[in-house]
């Protein structure tokens, strides 16, 4: 008699065995995918500060050259007025009272405005104005020196389990 046990498939053990592995693979591809695109993220808004940095720059500058030759005491109030009138910035102290940064706040005389939507489209980025909201980005200048400026997130930005308020601390946190 003949035996005709054929042996040649797949075992149910190494079936499962195969599923395992590929779920793990799958598992592994997906949390570092999820880094991945919340780190791009981060990056995108890293980029659009830097850029509302860099038109903040041309802004302050084009007020300074209004102002130079007021009293230091007139210079606050005018600067408000033309940053209002000429770039819909208001003026904003509330936003940098909850950032604990010693360098940003009223006493080391730190100047803060808004930047709505207008402003954001001015500064070229209108997909960003379409999907962000009034304030939700503040402009904080040192009045002393307009060249030491800070971009800030009023609303927090959370990486790696911190909160980021501000560019430079965004930038810290990217860059580790």
């Amino acid at each position: 008699m003949i035996n005709k046990n054929n042996k040649s498939g797949i075992t149910l053990i190494a079936l499962v065995i195969t599923i395992i592995v590929i779920l793990i693979l799958a598992g592994i591809t997906i949390n570092s995918g999820t880094d991945l695109i919340k780190k791009s993220k981060l990056e995108s808004l890293m980029t659009n500060m830097i850029t509302i940095k860099a038109n903040a720059k041309i802004y302050a500058e084009e007020i300074n050259a209004k102002v130079w030759d007021l009293q230091d005491a007139e210079k606050k109030t005018k600067r408000a007025e033309l940053f209002s009138e000429t770039y819909n910035m208001e003026s904003d102290t509330e936003s940098i009272s909850k950032i604990n940064d010693p360098t940003i706040n009223d006493s080391n005389g730190c100047e803060a405005y808004k930047i709505n939507k207008t402003t954001l489209e001015k500064m070229g980025l209108s997909e960003l104005a379409s999907i962000s909201e009034d304030g939700e980005f503040v402009v904080v200048y040192n009045s002393k020196d307009f060249n030491k400026l800070e971009i800030v997130y009023p609303s927090g930005i959370n990486y790696n389990d911190s909160t980021c308020w501000t560019l430079s601390e965004l930038k810290d946190k990217l860059n580790e």
